[in-house]
């Protein structure tokens, strides 16, 4: 009877182990969507797509507090660096919006770039319909009094926008009731300054350049003269270039 007893044991426990390790062997092969950089991304990043790429991992080794899906981090902002392949926390990222005025435009800001109010009323930015990361081209009207001729023509082309701002100075959004009081923009330097010029000797006028970046069109600019010509009839394409 001893025996009987010893040989049920040994069984339950084989069989106890047997479905542990079964169990422990299947949570390995489960795997688990994790968004990781897609390659090193530094302080202040604006995440985007191209910025992030979705792998499948074990589910032991995925972080708890791992992001799934690449929409979750769109439009934020990285606070601290990463190395590719590295998964990334919802506690590593944050809106920009939270960052503050004085450094919220450090994470969009790319080499080389400021960031400019341009002080426009919504009848002169399309409208008010602007939002970040839109694309603008700005046109230039002259003051004939301080220039002393009339003329307009398009100024800056491609300019990107990084924030609407109302007249108290915070980030003008569907919540507040603040008049819009300008379009802040992404410039070189001397893109600053041609803007800065404008400002005190005309007036400027924004409007929408499409959500992609376009090469530049030339344009000789309006005069009084040439208000009333003919627009050019638009170029037909060769044969072979459609």
């Amino acid at each position: 009877m001893r025996d009987r007893r010893l040989l049920v044991l040994t069984l339950l426990i084989v069989v106890v182990t047997g479905f542990a390790a079964y169990n422990y062997l299947l949570g390995l092969d489960r795997r688990v969507a994790v968004v990781v950089a897609a390659a090193a991304l530094p302080e202040f990043t604006l995440l985007e797509p191209d910025a992030l790429r979705v792998v499948h991992l074990p589910e032991g080794g995925v972080h708890p507090r791992a992001v799934s899906s690449p929409g979750e981090l769109q439009g934020k902002v990285l606070m601290v660096p990463v190395e590719p392949g590295q998964q990334i926390l919802v506690t590593q990222v944050r809106d920009p919006g939270t960052l503050g005025f004085d450094n919220q435009f450090v994470a969009v800001l790319g080499p080389g770039e400021r960031a400019m109010m341009v002080p426009v009323p919504p009848g002169q930015a399309v409208g008010g319909g602007l939002a970040p990361r839109d694309l603008v081209d700005v046109i230039f009207v002259a003051d004939e009094a301080r220039l002393g001729f009339a003329f307009a023509r398009v100024l800056l082309q491609g300019l990107r926008v990084l924030d609407v701002r109302g007249d108290q100075g915070g980030a003008l959004t569907a919540t507040r009731h603040d008049a819009a009081a300008g379009v802040v923009v992404a410039v070189t330097p001397k893109q600053a300054e041609r803007l800065a010029f404008a400002l005190e000797h005309g007036t400027l006028y924004l409007m929408t350049a499409g959500g992609r970046e376009e090469p530049e069109v030339a344009t000789q600019g309006t005069f009084l003269e040439t208000l009333f010509d003919p627009e050019p009839a638009p170029e037909r394409p060769v044969d072979g270039e459609r």
